[in-house]
């Protein structure tokens, strides 16, 4: 989908039409409520912080995503604060001119600080791979927050590409958190540092947020080390009641594994019957447990590039995002995601069961079940 304001307006002074920037669109959620978004800043005083370590506190941005009562006169919030959409664009997408890209006007389906629709419901925590940002999974946390969950989206402050804080200051990615290019050992350490770092902010995030929601249970999901987070929290005490990777990869950085229901959601070969990392961890998941396979995706699909790159393409033609989204059709990977994602929360923490995780569906024909 895109937006232009394009009509051939004459430029002022020239005769020239004006072409407006292309604006990508986010797909809309198909869940019965409307919803809001409010952004916190919390700050854990019991910790230094990971990758400055002369940081005597841990500092985060979240986004809390939920079903709302009344959006009248609340704003559609924008998909990533100014300096942050700014960032991203320069270094994720320097290859589009400014003039041709409106990133920064992205808008979500969330209306900023909306009430809150009342009742008891599930509450659920994001975290994205490592250097991205906490709007990478907004497909997704619209979706479950429009079927009556509380989504709250984490990133990891000085590992994330960009965090805007409070009065315009920006946070960007510190060189402490890049492993050294060629070196296995520190590599090895940075993956076990950051696995470490976001399994605590996702603990004291949940400590945080759950008295502000009256919190049915509480799941996570997450994607290339997301997963693997909540589950040493999940294993150190936090009370995390299930767990999905939108996917997730294993290695000697995972250490620690819970006995909650997990759901592995991933491209293909990136699973126990394919993959040697996981054929060796599949047996330690020893509660409820589920592979599924999404044919023609790769890693990107499973984020918001699968419906903002097609738009940027459509506006910019000579844009090319390569083999970033894989080959299925973007409204089928976007719909499958959603329908398996809210089916396996509301299995486990609803106890609600629609048999879509019982076996193949004509209606999802790309998602493959690995037995």
């Amino acid at each position: 989908m895109l937006t232009t304001a394009a009509a051939g307006v004459a430029a002022l002074g020239t005769g020239a039409p004006a072409w407006a920037a292309v604006t990508p669109v986010l797909t809309a959620p198909t869940g019965p409520h409307v919803i809001g978004r409010t952004d916190m800043h919390l700050v854990d005083r019991s910790r230094a912080d990971p990758w400055l370590p002369d940081r005597r506190y841990r500092e985060l941005m979240v986004s809390v995503w939920y079903p709302a009562r009344d959006v009248r006169g609340r704003p559609r919030a924008l998909y990533q604060p100014p300096l942050v959409a700014a960032e991203y664009q320069r270094q994720v997408l320097g290859k589009i001119s400014p003039s041709a890209l409106n990133w920064a006007g992205i808008r979500t389906h969330a209306h900023v600080d909306a009430p809150v629709l009342p009742g008891r419901r599930p509450l659920i925590l994001f975290s994205p791979k490592h250097f991205e940002i906490r709007s990478y999974a907004t497909l997704l946390a619209e979706e479950l927050a429009s079927r009556r969950y509380v989504v709250v989206t984490t990133e990891g402050t000085h590992e994330a590409l960009a965090v805007e804080f409070p009065y315009g200051r920006l946070e960007t990615v510190k060189p402490q958190s890049i492993p050294a290019p060629g070196d296995p050992v520190d590599l090895l350490d940075k993956q076990k540092r950051a696995v470490r770092s976001r399994a605590d902010d996702l603990a004291f995030v949940l400590r945080s947020v759950r008295s502000r929601f009256d919190v049915s249970a509480v799941g996570a999901f997450g994607m290339v080390g997301g997963a693997v987070a909540a589950m040493r929290a999940a294993a150190r005490g936090a009370r995390i009641d299930a767990i999905a990777g939108m996917p997730e990869v294993v290695g000697p950085w995972v250490t620690d594994v819970a006995p909650v229901p997990f759901l592995q959601f991933a491209e293909p070969g990136n699973n126990h019957r394919d993959n040697p990392a996981w054929r060796e961890f599949w047996p330690d998941l020893t509660g409820w447990k589920l592979s599924l396979r999404l044919t023609g995706s790769t890693w990107g699909s499973f984020c918001d590039y699968q419906a903002l790159f097609p738009s940027i393409r459509a506006g910019c033609p000579d844009y090319d995002y390569g083999n970033e989204i894989g080959t299925i059709a973007p409204a089928r990977s976007i719909a499958a995601q959603r329908a398996y994602l809210t089916a396996f929360f509301d299995l486990h923490l609803r106890g609600r069961d629609n048999g879509l995780l019982r076996g193949p569906s004509t209606e999802h024909p790309d998602v493959g079940f690995i037995v």
